[in-house]
């Protein structure tokens, strides 16, 4: 008897012991999925607050074109319409365009339903331009037609333009008569490429930026803002392979403490009924 004795106890300690351990555990990741909540939510507020004041910066990328940066917009269209969210006109220009798209696709019945969309504000600066090439002067017609394919590269930036400008009433000359400018042709070639990438900064819990490039040095962008769907964050887009084993753990935790406690009632009462 008293061996029997002895064994139980030694079960109901080895079920007692497995029960604390598991619901500690599970415990454990219920607070700490509660605790990854309240830090999304900083996180989130941070990441807001900088993108609505930040600026375009400039730098140049490996093929000497200059790349405009920006921080994106990423939350929730209720959470901009709040009253303590402030949006410049272009912010509030940009969401009305994403919620416009929303509205089209149900006019259409199509599924549709933006993942992340950008309004950029581009202007053609030319504040020095020599005119080298053809000119063409026409006494009968009272016509002066300049034309060039101007292609340029200044601190290793390319800069080109294509035009042909006709100045008319040039000859003779008559105080009476005004003269004509009429631009016949007037070409800038450009190549841009856009992207959203994540930057680096984990301490900002990767933040994501919208960035363009312009092939055309006469080309500037001046101003981009840009909106990505919340809840677009690297570890889930691109996680690693820690990341993905404590993202199951984080998902299940309340079903794997239900599971080992009913577990380990399970072994601890077959111990004790085999005893």
């Amino acid at each position: 008897m008293g061996n029997i004795k002895l064994n139980i106890n030694l079960g109901t300690i080895i079920l007692i012991g497995v029960v604390v351990f598991i619901v500690l555990g599970g415990g454990f990741g219920l607070q700490k999925n509660k605790i990854n909540k309240l830090e999304d939510k900083l996180v989130s507020e941070e990441n807001l607050k900088n993108a609505l004041v930040d600026s375009v910066s400039s730098y140049k990328n490996e093929k000497n074109e200059w790349v405009s940066e920006k921080l994106t917009i990423q939350t929730s269209i209720s959470e901009l319409e709040k009253d303590k969210v402030q949006l410049t006109k272009s912010q509030k220009e940009l969401m009305a365009r994403v919620l416009n798209v929303e509205k089209e696709k149900e006019k259409i019945k199509k599924e549709k339903e933006v993942i992340a969309a950008a309004l950029l504000q581009t202007k053609i600066v030319v504040d020095s331009l020599s005119h080298v090439g053809e000119t063409v002067v026409d006494t009968t017609s009272k016509l002066i037609v300049f034309s060039d394919k101007y292609e340029n590269t200044i601190n290793d930036i390319n800069y080109n333009v294509n035009y042909s400008l006709t100045i008319g009433n040039v000859l003779p000359v008559n105080p009476l008569v005004k003269p004509t400018l009429f631009v016949d042709s007037l070409y800038f070639p450009n190549e841009q490429f856009v992207d959203f990438h994540w930057n680096n900064e984990k301490k900002k819990g990767y933040p994501i930026s919208f960035s363009v490039s312009n092939s055309n040095g006469f080309y500037k962008t001046t101003n981009i803002d840009s909106y990505a769907i919340p809840n677009l964050k690297k570890e889930l887009v691109n996680p690693t392979g820690w990341q993905k084993f404590t993202s199951f753990f984080d998902r299940n935790s309340q079903k794997l403490v239900y599971i080992g406690v009913g577990g380990a009632l399970g072994i601890g009462s077959y111990i004790i009924l085999t005893q």
